[in-house]
């Protein structure tokens, strides 16, 4: 009864995912078991894998309370539960952030971190690791009831002294200056949420292929738990941001929308990921206005919502959650069709689906390019000796001892010449490893840390607002330079690798390798759009002593830790990178002398008439049939990860996933030898 299509989506994508699991691990095992790669390659091969492992797609859910992100889960995630799963209703429901997922490892629960986990100064991912914090209810995963009673821990709250919410580091709303925070009733009392987090661990089909759903709380809680709305919203494939029809995209609306999604600063690129959910529609259906009224109703306040946040109206769908839950759970087909969430399902398949595949196809592409390159080489060079030594030994159809003495003497001079070679590179690694150990200080996060600690400690002390001002630019600055270093300093590491692998090539005929650059200004590029995301902590006017304690906290928590994962991110990539920068051309030239040595070994034992021509020609011969079914075998496994890499592109490409299609055409370009 139900649109299917999400589900097919999500299941051809696992199934796509599998496919290019099982294409890299038939390739690592070939070129394991034809000695082409050593065993750091292999740990490339290891890493890819594992990510292919505990891949998932995350669907995240944004809005002020009250404006039905619970029931639009239910509707789209749960409607064949045929009951409320997450609970739903007037006014607040979703006090804590809640992420939604299924790890087999696990018990079916609810896990819940108490609030008062806001003192603890840690990041949220390390709390994340400390189970004994956590409060945990199980529940009956075969019992829809039992499913539904667990969920209602969430909306759990208490009443605390303003003394106390303010030592959990909550905004309050106690005086007219006041703009965001929990309210202070008469007797200086403030309500806030039981639980800071909820991870909730259930068996759900598409759970169990890998979805995971963010359903988040309104602005006041947000504004509380920054780091999961910068870090968790920043990585969600899809964005699904609910308004309600009837008010349109109030002020809160369009803060929590500027603040938190971006809004229009934005990229359109980064927009397309984003939908818009128009929810309460049914509030038109009031047997008043005719069917061309509602329409137009609905299309009028679809134009005005486009031009307020500056989307396409096309990501913009007018819903009735509400009614399409009523429908799913009576089987009505037309009142599901009327409530018009089957639409909303599909757009929310044609986004998802497309956006995990780019970063699939460039975590593979990234990861093995140069790993495939060099098994590519490695492989022709082979075919290549043998085809040399054939030609060679062909001269002597008898035992001409000139000729031999002429060929050995060539083979011993070409050998002694790359030895030499060699002995000059592992001289020049220790100029090599001495600039990648800058590189990876630049990039430390001791070095970070230090930045992070000094501005702490500087806008502790400030006594005005210009001062703090200045020592967030400050920091800003400090952490853009280090980009910056990083990036100049990767840009000379690759100059220098660029030379070494010249010289091999002008002086022994060894294949052009390509010298992969670091791209760390995608990194720079964050670091900027956490700048403008924060750009309202250096427009403070007044500063008294809750609002400098309240501007340090939310940039401990918000800016602080984004950065860590930024800076870990890029030490990451540069550390890979290092580690894999040289490695094709080592392999090559290791693969290079073995051959050398192998057909200096072969002319020897002619010479010394071990053997006769003939007998080391059917030697050679069989070897050569041998490499060309290696040859043939690489080509066809390599060429089935390609095909599944390119078969992506055709499913479904949105506009912004061109360029990564003719990345990948290029790759299929790159295997026709």
């Amino acid at each position: 009864m139900t649109d299917q299509k999400l589900d097919t989506e999500i299941e051809q994508y696992s199934d796509w995912r599998q496919g290019v699991s099982d294409a890299v691990q038939e390739l690592s095992s070939f070129l394991k078991l034809n000695n082409v790669t050593d065993l750091r390659t292999h740990h490339q091969f290891e890493t890819v894998l594992g990510a292919l492992a505990d891949d998932n797609l995350s669907v995240a859910f944004v809005a002020e309370f009250s404006r039905g992100k619970s029931e639009m889960i239910n509707t789209i995630f749960f409607g064949d539960f045929k009951k409320r799963i997450l609970p739903s209703g007037t006014g607040r429901t979703t006090m804590c952030p809640t992420e939604l997922m299924y790890d087999p490892n696990m018990p079916s629960c609810i896990r819940l971190l108490p609030i008062e986990s806001r003192k603890d100064s840690r990041a949220l991912f390390e709390l994340k690791k400390d189970e004994e914090l956590w409060h945990q209810i199980d529940f009956d995963a075969d019992d829809v009831t039992s499913i539904s009673n667990a969920m209602q821990g969430m909306t759990e709250n208490k009443l605390v002294s303003k003394a106390y919410a303010s030592q959990l580091k909550f905004d309050l709303i106690d005086n007219e200056e006041s703009k965001f925070g929990l309210p202070v009733n008469e007797y200086d009392e403030v309500e806030i949420p039981s639980w800071r987090h909820a991870i909730i661990n259930l068996p759900h089909p598409l759970l169990k292929q890998g979805l995971v759903i963010l359903d988040t709380p309104g602005l006041n809680a947000i504004g509380a738990e920054p780091e999961l709305t910068i870090n968790q919203l920043s990585t969600a494939h899809t964005v699904v941001f609910i308004l309600s029809h009837d008010t349109g995209v109030t002020s809160t609306d369009l803060e929590l929308w500027e603040k938190h999604l971006g809004g229009e600063k934005n990229s359109a690129e980064r927009n397309q990921r984003k939908l818009v959910a128009l929810n309460k529609i049914d509030a038109l259906w009031d047997g008043i206005r005719n069917e061309q009224e509602i329409e137009n109703e609905i299309m009028q306040q679809v134009m005005s919502t486009s031009k307020t946040l500056n989307l396409d109206p096309e990501n913009i769908y007018p819903v009735s959650a509400q009614k399409g839950l009523l429908a799913k759970l009576s089987s009505d087909d037309e009142l599901l069709k009327r409530s018009n969430i089957q639409a909303l399902e599909s757009a929310i398949a044609d986004k998802l689906i497309p956006e995990k595949r780019k970063i699939v196809i460039e975590k593979v592409k990234g990861s093995l390019e140069g790993i495939l390159d060099s098994a590519s080489s490695i492989i022709d060079n082979r075919l290549k000796d043998a085809d040399e030594h054939i030609a060679e030994l062909k001269q002597l159809s008898s035992k001409n001892t000139d000729v031999i003495s002429h060929i050995m003497l060539k083979v011993q001079s070409e050998k002694s010449s790359l030895e030499k070679d060699m002995q000059r590179y592992q001289a020049l690694r220790a100029v090599y490893a001495k600039e990648t150990k800058k590189l990876v200080k630049i990039l430390s996060s001791e070095r970070l840390e230090k930045l992070i600690a000094i501005t702490k400690h500087n806008m502790a002390r400030c006594a005005t607002s210009i001062t703090l001002q200045k020592t967030i630019s400050k920091y800003f600055e400090r952490v853009h330079h280090y980009i910056d270093s990083a990036i100049s300093q990767a840009n000379e590491i690759a100059v220098l690798s660029e030379g070494i692998t010249r010289d091999f090539e002008h002086d022994h005929g060894i294949a052009n390798f390509r010298v992969r650059r670091l791209r760390l200004e995608k990194f720079k590029q964050e670091i900027n759009r956490l700048e403008q995301k924060h750009s309202s902590l250096k427009q403070t006017r007044t500063l008294f002593f809750r609002e400098q304690m309240s501007i340090t906290n939310r940039f401990y928590e918000s800016v602080c830790t984004v950065s860590r994962k930024i800076f870990s991110h890029a030490l990451s990539d540069a550390t890979n990178w290092n580690n894999n920068l040289m490695v094709p051309m080592e392999t090559y030239v290791r693969e290079h002398h073995t051959q050398l040595r192998r057909r200096l070994e072969s002319v020897k034992r002619i010479h010394k008439a071990s053997d006769t021509v003939e007998q080391r020609l059917q030697e050679l011969t069989v070897m050569q049939a041998g490499l060309l079914k290696q040859h043939d075998g690489f080509t066809s496994r390599q060429n089935a990860l390609v095909n599944l890499l390119i078969e992506a592109e055709t499913l479904n490409t949105p506009p912004e996933l061109e360029d990564t299609k003719s990345n990948v055409l290029y790759w299929e370009h790159k295997v026709n030898f």
